[in-house]
């Protein structure tokens, strides 16, 4: 990715205050409700930069829910730090919270240990 597509993706964010309340409240629920589970990276790109460091990555994800439910498929876009990113790649396992109101609504919590 060049320095100009890193620079619209910070760019986009600075944007949108309303989506980043959103965002947050989305974070605060699945943190204090969210169910465990783990997924298969079909792929992840990394769509922008953030002041600080972050990395903003597109995940296309199967789910694999933990109460043995059918896989199914979920696409993301997450903000990431290094060590948040570390372990994780295409093909691998990563662990996931799931919304439990929203199985489309997850966050990407790390590689599966």
């Amino acid at each position: 990715m060049g320095f100009m597509d890193k620079l619209k993706g910070t760019a986009k964010q600075a944007v949108s205050p309303g989506g980043q309340m959103k965002e947050r409240d989305k974070i605060a629920k699945i943190n204090s409700s969210g169910v465990d589970a783990t997924a298969t990276v079909d792929s992840m790109e990394e769509v922008g930069s953030q002041l600080g460091g972050g990395h903003q990555i597109d995940f296309e994800l199967t789910v694999h829910p933990a109460d043995g439910g059918a896989d199914y498929s979920v696409a993301t876009s997450q903000a990431m730090h290094e060590v948040s990113l570390k372990g994780i790649e295409q093909g691998g396992t990563i662990a996931v919270k799931i919304d439990p109101d929203n199985p489309q609504s997850l966050l990407v919590w790390g590689a599966a240990g």
